[in-house]
């Protein structure tokens, strides 16, 4: 309670603001509808959209396959971002993948800094929900001079969980933008995040046959010594300028994420009330750190109706992670869907594993624009992979591979409203960490090749854009086999369509509407012996979501409405359970208003309006259930 009494205090400083302060017209203008390029997938003051996410872009998680971009440069993740540092998100696949270099056969999830601008800016929010949580952010900017302007946020947060866990939440960052000279930008920043006494939320193992009883929700059915806490921090430099009529390009950046001893607490499925067996694993903790970084310099040039751009992209990373070691102990059994604490136990853990990365890649990129006919790029890169690991055991033999990427899009203007857009790309990516529920857990594969191929066409008309395409992916199948060790198991390939339609079919009116439909198989020894089925494992063979947003003329009120649709899905190796499909509608309002002449925004949103019940697949015949009904309040206020 003390800490919600200081960010209390803190609420009412901002409140207590003189009018006269200097106007921050930032997040009172957060609209993720509003702000969205198209329905794959957006992140814009922290509310999602579209049918894309950083952790699915057709069937594949661009995080786990090391696709992060922190405004166009190469970025190993370690840990999430702190969102005091970064504004939001675009998922880039289709024609907003174009214009990358070096496109990623698993998509590129990029992300935006909150960098200050040249005018002083203080802003705030206050936010609660129907589950007691309870949150209050504070970011601000100061120009010093003309080159420099300085930018900071901090956020403290009582985080409530659909399982009925919770979590403190400390969110700190700094920014420094300098523009030394004209055309030259440069960006410094740095930030950490502290999530401590973060209690776990249980994971269900299922019967093999079907899926679980329905529980109740936000009932906290994990241990209460069963915490986890966990420190990440980012740093890093970027910049941009001009040499010689060369544009350069080039950041350098820093991510640790270190966990504590964490748990993990598994309840083996049964009618509810009868006793089912409980399991927890504990491990001694988890460190991933990485310094990674892109170089880039390009040449433009026009000869008649040609455009030229030449790119020569350098990048790479050093990656270092420390896992394993853990240890499981039953706990006993307890009636299902009951909370039943017992004390901890002892624990003696084991030896940990290490691995150790070195990525780095060369290559050019070219690209040609035509007038009133398209754009072209083909691009090549040499990769030099090396990943050792030492187990408690000793060394493992070292993975090396060397191989040569060659990726090349096109996009056709067939009228100045159509055009068609076509790419293919190889990657060499991260395969999937083993899951929570493998005997190996934590343990990351080496990298993996990939390939896609992707087609469609983008018309626009009437202020509405729509995208519709298809694609082909393939890579090596990561799951977990007979003995629920986490291995290779085959080759996957993902077919399927996807559209996006977007824009403001009148004054006041957004619709951002989008749906993906993906049919996934597995092919390999394992699929044809049929140790394995032929589907993959928690890939939803659809998933279409709608959105609109409306503002009345000359009104400070708007309402705005979701419906996601999630289609069935596949939870088992064997392919005998099936998870059913599920749709959740959210509803909000946001209400203007001003405070002397400072800006607010009331904001009230209802998610899972109608408490739609369903499963997520959390590994091999593990489920957690999707959120309940939450309402949460925010007040924002530009002073």
């Amino acid at each position: 309670m003390a800490r919600f009494r200081t960010i209390a205090g803190i609420a009412a400083s901002l409140v207590a603001l003189p009018a006269h302060s200097p106007a921050f017209a930032q997040r009172a203008d957060d609209n993720a509808i509003a702000d969205a390029e198209d329905a794959f997938g957006s992140n814009d003051g922290g509310e999602t959209l579209g049918i894309y996410s950083p952790n699915s872009v057709r069937g594949f998680s661009p995080i786990d396959a090391g696709n992060v971009r922190l405004e166009g440069l190469y970025f190993d993740r370690q840990g999430d971002f702190s969102p005091r540092l970064v504004e939001g998100n675009r998922i880039r696949v289709g024609p907003s993948a174009v214009s990358y270099p070096f496109p990623a056969p698993s998509g590129v999830v990029d992300y935006r800094l909150r960098s200050p601008g040249e005018d002083a800016m203080l802003s705030g929010v206050i936010q609660a929900n129907s589950w007691g949580g309870a949150l209050v952010e504070i970011d601000a900017a100061l120009p010093i001079n003309d080159v420099l302007n300085l930018g900071g946020g901090a956020s403290f947060s009582r985080s409530e969980y659909p399982s009925g866990n919770n979590a403190d939440i400390t969110n700190l960052a700094a920014i420094a933008h300098l523009r030394p000279t004209a055309g030259t930008d440069l960006k410094l920043f740095g930030s950490r995040t502290r999530i401590a006494d973060e209690d776990i939320y249980p994971i269900i193992l299922g019967n093999g046959a079907e899926t679980p009883g329905r529980l109740t929700r936000r009932r906290f059915l994990g241990q209460k010594w069963a915490d986890v806490e966990t420190e990440r921090y980012t740093f890093g430099a970027m910049g941009r300028t001009g040499i010689a009529g060369f544009a350069v390009r080039a950041g350098l950046f820093r991510s640790d994420n270190a966990v504590r001893e964490g748990h993990n607490i598994f309840l083996r499925a049964a009618p509810l009330g009868a006793p089912a067996d409980r399991i927890v694993s504990t491990y001694p903790g988890r460190t991933g750190v990485s310094t990674s970084g892109e170089l880039g310099v390009a040449r433009s040039f026009s000869t008649g109706a040609f455009e030229h751009r030449i790119q020569l992209v350098a990048r790479g990373r050093a990656q270092d992670r420390r896992y394993g070691g853990s240890i499981r102990r039953s706990l006993g059994s307890a009636p299902f869907g009951e909370a039943d604490y017992v004390a901890r136990p002892d624990f003696d853990f084991a030896a940990q594993s290490n691995d150790r990365v070195r990525q780095w890649s060369i290559g050019l990129d070219y690209q040609l624009r035509v007038q009133r006919l398209g754009q072209f790029s083909i691009g090549a890169q040499k990769v030099d992979y090396s990943k050792r690991v030492t187990t408690p055991n000793g060394p493992a033999p070292e993975s090396r591979d060397t191989p040569w990427l060659i990726n090349a899009t096109a996009t056709i203007d067939l009228a100045a409203a159509i055009s068609l857009y076509a790419s293919f790309a190889r990657g060499l990516e991260e395969s999937d960490v083993a899951p929570e529920t493998a005997v190996n857990r934590d343990e990351a594969p080496p990298a993996i090749r990939t390939r896609q191929v992707d087609a469609g066409v983008k018309l626009r008309t009437g202020g509405m854009t729509l995208i519709a395409g298809a694609f082909d992916i393939e890579r090596p199948y990561f799951g977990v086999d007979g003995g629920n060790f986490f291995r290779r198991l085959g080759v996957v390939r993902h077919r399927g369509i996807e559209a996006s339609l977007s824009g403001s079919p009148t004054p006041g009116l957004t619709l951002v509407a989008g749906g993906s439909f993906i049919r996934a198989r597995v092919r390999g020894d394992e699929a044809a012996s049929g140790a394995i089925g032929r589907r993959p494992i928690d890939v939803p063979s659809r998933k279409i979501v709608a959105s609109v947003d409306w503002r009345w003329p000359s009104s400070p009120t708007s309402i705005d409405a979701t419906v996601e649709h999630v289609g069935r899905n596949t939870a088992d190796r064997l392919n005998l359970v099936d998870v059913a499909s599920y749709t959740t509608v959210n509803i909000g309002l946001r209400q203007r208003f001003a405070i002397g002449r400072s800006t607010a925004v009331f904001r009230i949103q209802a998610t899972n309006l109608f408490n739609a019940y369903g499963w997520e697949v959390a590994g091999d015949n593990a489920f957690v259930y999707i959120q309940p009904r939450q309402i949460a309040a925010r007040i924002t206020m530009d002073l």
